[in-house]
């Protein structure tokens, strides 16, 4: 029974050999593997130029942004420290306080 599975499995492995060199064996694998790696190293020089470009378009954007930033800022700086046109004169504190109204006086019933 041993001998009978040890010859088949020769078999298999005569006609699995067989099958690998028929669909091209190593240099289809090979072939197939460069062409992947050339497809991802397309890929990769489209995405790194799509990148730069957001980045600098990101850039351009933050660079306006801050500038209309420190426009307004200035703008508002500018307000604050305006002054006004007449300051109404100090206040004298009086020497006497004012008297406080009396409040009544709880009853009990």
């Amino acid at each position: 029974m041993a001998t009978m599975s040890f010859i088949i499995s020769i078999i298999a492995l005569i006609i699995s050999a067989l099958a690998y060199r028929r669909t091209g064996g190593a240099k289809e694998l090979k072939k197939t593997v460069d062409s992947l790696s050339s497809s991802m190293e397309s890929f990769k020089d489209r995405a790194g130029e799509e990148l730069k470009e957001r980045v600098e378009h990101l850039t351009s954007v933050t660079e306006s942004l801050r500038e209309k930033t420190a426009g307004v800022i200035d703008r508002l700086e500018k307000a604050v420290r305006k002054e006004p046109e007449q300051k109404p004169p100090p206040e004298t504190p009086s020497e006497e306080k004012p008297s406080r109204p009396k409040r009544p006086k709880a009853t009990e019933d």
